[in-house]
């Protein structure tokens, strides 16, 4: 296979048009409560989870940059993250990111698509603000329990390292019973690629999310 033809059905696999696009609203004022207000705490805890070696997006600011900014003066990050929420939007800007298509080691067939992996650099800011916003949908879904009860991943003091812990305890527990005990493992290759973006969003509304929170991921996917 050329390299022209290799490169056109790698960007038509790992990078294909959404199907169900939401259209981008204009920006769009929604007042908040003041408890509703992004603090410092939150952006120290999400910066905190932010590690100077990871390579930025397209913007080259480390992440080092902002925790610097932020020790000098918080208030900046601060206002920010608040006009964002408080207008609803995520600028087009900062939706650029950069897809980096790395050659898994020791293929034969590098013509394959399952010899590549796909890593996604977003720009730094961007993903500040989103990693805030995921902090708030969790502390939401935890008492509204909109999330699978046996849940481990991407939830607070719930790691992946206690799903195997579970799930040695459920061998166990069935052999102790003199049972046979059997385990299958999907893994699901572009799940969240898949996602309707439209039914998210009706997902989100059903839930009672708030109205400000579901508006701005509307704009983010936008």
């Amino acid at each position: 296979m050329s390299a022209s033809l290799l490169n056109e059905s790698i960007m038509q696999h790992f990078f294909p048009p959404n199907s169900s696009p939401v259209a981008l609203q204009p920006p769009d004022f929604v007042k908040r409560e003041e408890k509703d207000k992004v603090d410092v705490s939150e952006v120290s805890q999400a910066l905190q989870k932010c590690s100077n070696s990871c390579a930025p997006g397209p913007d080259q600011v480390p992440y080092g940059v902002w925790k610097g900014i932020h020790a000098i003066n918080y208030h900046d990050i601060l206002k920010l993250i608040n006009h964002l929420l408080s207008w609803l939007i995520h600028p087009p800007l900062l939706k650029d990111s950069l897809g980096i298509l790395l050659p898994k080691p020791a293929k034969g067939d590098y013509d394959a698509f399952a010899s590549y992996r796909v890593i996604v650099l977003m720009q730094t800011f961007s993903k500040i603000a989103q990693m805030i916003i995921n902090q708030r949908l969790i502390k939401f879904a935890k008492p509204n329990g909109p999330h699978p009860p046996r849940q481990t991943g991407s939830l607070r003091q719930r790691a992946t390292f206690d799903a195997g812990i579970s799930l040695r305890h459920w061998v166990q527990e069935a052999q102790a019973a003199c049972l046979k005990a059997r385990t299958m493992f999907l893994d699901i290759k572009g799940g969240f690629d898949k996602v309707d973006h439209s039914t998210l969003l009706q997902r989100l509304q059903t839930r009672d999310v708030l109205e400000y929170m579901v508006k701005w991921i509307s704009n983010f996917i936008s």
